[in-house]
């Protein structure tokens, strides 16, 4: 007897592809590398903070392999930080996608020399440039650079991305045919349950490891308290002959034979990749767990991944086994299917009384006391908390606050929010505008800004919640130059090296003078280099260097040397 569910699922999972909108164009690009195929990560895996947004391509361990343009276009745009893509390169094509390629150590020469040009111009290593189309043009194949290890980067590869020009969303590159091999489904490895009456941060889901047999999964009959419910999974893929735990692709959701929900990750935009907080149980993972995925959407989470036709959770309105199966696939169509029972045996549970303020998603949320003030603005929060907050005494002699406790760094935050607080001691003249909050959290986690005064309190914008206080800083940084000490011969040296350490772990600005004039450092972390070049000709030299903190505290340094 025909049975039309199987079918009826493929159509519907059509239409909801279809839905996106999106044409992959099979062998327009080609691979950047002339090496085989080797991916360290892919599209869509879950990272701090973001997903990641392209495929980290394997160099074997080694920097300044060639790169090479994966079509025909134009350079578009050049970037250079000291944290993220490092030194980073743009091409637009003509079937309206850019390619980026990070993580570089240079650039073609004369795109080399037109950046080093630019950055003597503006007198800053850190850049970002649009060049005209007929600037740069390239040819499928083209040398445009070498391969490295520069920003963010955890050691040697290239962080190789398609975008959509137009819209700047960045596409799943394994949509686009390049010969990767994959015959490996997903690994399905915990099932969670959550109850949707209650905030996903207020509750502790139901945790499950579901059982492989024959090829699928399985997690027998799970009973719940509560008419609404929401899933997360743990999942991975692996791609043939890569151990590397790589993000999955699609994931659907049946009850008993109609889809209810699921996601494909196939674009996004880096102005929606925070957004990786809402899609995890963030709290799960801060407290040591796995990445748990949520099939359905939170309230506010604003990414476009999710079939949201219907209602973000499974409805057990009534008492009856719903039997439901969860799909998993990558992008070469492999796939490993989870099924199990859900029934709820008994209504909801009287919620146990909330301590706390009650915030909501998509509000704007107030907290005041005598002595701090929160402004929690609309796109902060993904799901409703109750606030808490509490004091303990500083033991910081710098401080004039207590530590405020701040809800929890266990809830992720958006979007930045604003504290103010209040001294609780007068503060000298001399320190009033060197002032900063300090925000403290997960281990070994700093971050300081600079306070400004409002109103009667000191007043400063963070992007996660901990235990805050305010301080006094003074200290200016401390800068080492230990390639070069004053009045030495620097004829056979190849580069000078300063190395800035803050006491507060924030350093504003850095600016190195040679005779008076700017000089080009490069930085990673708080290592700054200049590599010998025509701007530091054969003589005498006076070499200036100044580094200023988040609270404006300022260092200055002068060395002599010989070239």
């Amino acid at each position: 007897m025909f049975n039309p569910r199987p079918f009826l699922v493929f159509i519907l999972n059509l239409v909801f592809l279809s839905n996106q909108g999106q044409s992959y164009p099979k062998g327009y690009f080609r691979y950047p590398l002339d090496i085989p195929p080797k991916l360290n990560a892919n599209f869509g895996e879950m990272r701090p903070n973001h997903f990641h947004m392209g495929l980290d391509l394997y160099t074997n361990k080694r920097e300044n392999l060639p790169v090479f343009a994966a079509a025909d276009g134009y350079i578009a745009r050049v970037k250079i930080e000291p944290g993220g893509f490092g030194h980073a390169i743009y091409i637009n094509h003509p079937n309206g996608m850019t390619t980026l390629y990070a993580h570089m150590n240079a650039f073609m020469p004369e795109v080399e020399s037109w950046l080093k040009k630019e950055q003597y111009k503006k007198e800053s290593w850190k850049i970002e440039l649009e060049a005209r189309p007929e600037q740069f043009p390239v040819k499928k194949g083209q040398l445009i650079g070498q391969s490295g290890n520069t920003g963010g980067s955890q050691g040697p590869h290239v962080h190789f991305e398609i975008r959509d020009t137009g819209t700047d969303k960045c596409l799943n590159l394994l949509l686009f045919g390049f010969p990767i091999t994959d015959n490996v489904p997903p690994d399905i490895n915990r099932l969670a349950i959550y109850d949707r009456n209650q905030s996903i941060y207020e509750q502790r889901p139901m945790m499950v490891i579901p059982q492989k047999t024959s090829g699928s999964y399985s997690a027998g009959t799970l009973q719940v308290r509560t008419d609404k419910v929401t899933l997360a999974i743990q999942a991975t893929d692996r791609m043939s002959n890569v151990p590397n735990p790589n993000g999955i692709f699609i994931v659907d959701v049946e009850d008993n034979g109609k889809r209810s929900g699921g996601f494909r990750i196939d674009r996004i935009g880096y102005d929606e990749t925070r957004y990786l907080n809402a899609h995890i149980d963030y709290t799960a993972k801060l407290a040591g767990g796995p990445y748990l995925q949520n099939i359905f959407p939170l309230p506010g989470d604003r990414l476009e991944i999710y079939d949201r036709k219907g209602p973000s959770y499974i409805s057990l309105k009534d008492s009856l086994v719903h039997d439901i199966r969860v799909t998993v696939r990558d992008a070469y169509a492999n796939a490993s299917t989870l099924n199990f029972r859900l029934q709820r045996i008994a209504n909801p549970a009287p919620a146990a009384p909330k301590k706390g303020t009650l915030m909501r998603p998509g509000e704007l949320n107030v907290f005041e006391v005598d002595d701090l003030q929160v402004y929690i603005p609309e796109g902060c929060l993904y799901d409703s908390i109750w606030f808490t907050h509490g004091t303990t005494e500083s033991t910081d002699p710098q401080s004039f606050s207590p530590l405020h406790a701040i809800h929890s760094d266990l809830v992720p935050v958006h979007a930045k929010y604003t504290v103010r607080i209040k001294p609780q001691k007068p503060i000298p003249y001399p320190l009033r505008d060197r002032m900063i909050i300090r925000k403290t959290g997960k281990p070994n986690e700093v971050d300081v800004a600079k306070a400004k005064w409002q109103l009667g309190f000191y007043t400063a914008d963070f992007r996660a919640f901990g235990h805050f206080e305010l301080l006094s800083d003074d200290q200016p940084p401390s800068v080492d130059c230990y390639t070069l000490k004053e009045g030495a011969d620097m004829s056979r040296a190849a580069k000078i090296m300063v190395t800035v350490i803050d006491n507060n772990k924030e350093l504003g600005n850095f600016r190195a003078e040679l005779d008076g004039k700017w000089l080009l450092f490069s930085q990673k972390g708080n290592t700054f280099t200049y590599l010998f070049d025509e701007h530091c000709p054969s003589g005498r030299h006076s070499l200036r260097l100044k580094a200023e903190d988040e609270a404006g505290n300022m260092v200055e340094k002068l060395i002599s040397f010989t070239r």
